[in-house]
């Protein structure tokens, strides 16, 4: 498989200053693996961004991994895998990454009505990769590129980070600072005021649940009773006077 025209075409645009994308790409055939890997390597040094590939083999074994805690940009994933097939995978993916990119390959195109059920930004055919791979990769960094302007420069002491506003979880005040939760980096420090934090980050999809904490909606799976229930398991409390704001945050976010 090479690059057509088309994909050269395409190069110009993607030319930026994107940190290291992450993609994770799972098919339990090695070989065709190996040759998607190479491609999209290739097409990734043409579009002068820094990328790093990881390979499954199982669906299983990238699913656990990603409950183990490795986080990825983009999962190119195969439909059909005979352990647990590529939509179980991403919807494994979803409870901890809500805005991952999600690409699906296969041989039957008549399955791409499932793969939108788990939001996949592409479904493309095995045969036709030369064309349809470079446009969904297109796709795929012009996406990481918007979510990449929306991020935080946390500062604790003389540490500084930076933080997607996508990958935030929730935020908490802790002892002497204020806590942020992270799916990719873990648990972060920040010097600053919660209330400053919120202000500063201005996003419909954060929402206080009480004085002490406020939390990133994509990652709530729903209320139960004065707990917010996020979509890997965790519970954490709604205060009674926040309960009507949190409950019309869901509703003017999930309704739209």
């Amino acid at each position: 498989m090479t690059l057509t025209g088309r994909a050269h075409m395409l190069l110009h645009k993607l030319k930026g200053n994107l940190d290291m994308v992450n993609i994770a790409l799972c098919d339990d055939d090695k070989e065709i693996l190996l040759e998607i890997n190479r491609h999209i390597l290739t097409f990734m040094e043409n579009a002068s961004v820094s990328a790093a590939t990881k390979t499954f083999t199982s669906g299983e074994v990238l699913a656990a991994s990603v409950s183990d805690g490795d986080r990825f940009d983009i999962y190119i994933l195969d439909v059909e895998m005979s352990d647990m097939d590529g939509f179980a995978v991403a919807k494994k993916v979803r409870q901890y990454q809500p805005n991952a990119i999600v690409i699906f390959l296969t041989l039957h195109l008549e399955q791409a009505r499932e793969g939108y059920k788990v939001n996949a930004l592409r479904y493309i055919a095995k045969l036709e990769l030369a064309e349809a791979l470079p446009e969904a990769l297109e796709e795929a960094l012009e996406a990481l590129k918007q979510a990449d302007k929306q991020c935080l420069l946390i500062q604790h002491y003389n540490n500084f980070t930076r933080v997607l506003y996508q990958d935030i979880m929730y935020v908490r005040k802790s002892r002497r600072c204020v806590l942020i939760t992270t799916t990719r980096q873990g648990n972060i420090q920040d010097n600053r005021g919660l209330k400053e934090l919120f202000e500063q980050i201005d996003d419909p999809r954060f929402t206080f649940t009480e004085r002490s904490c406020f939390i990133n909606l994509d990652y709530a799976r729903g209320i139960d009773g004065y707990w917010m229930v996020l979509k890997n398991g965790e519970r954490l409390p709604i205060s009674r006077p926040m309960l009507p704001k949190v409950k019309e945050a869901i509703i003017n976010l999930w309704g739209r």
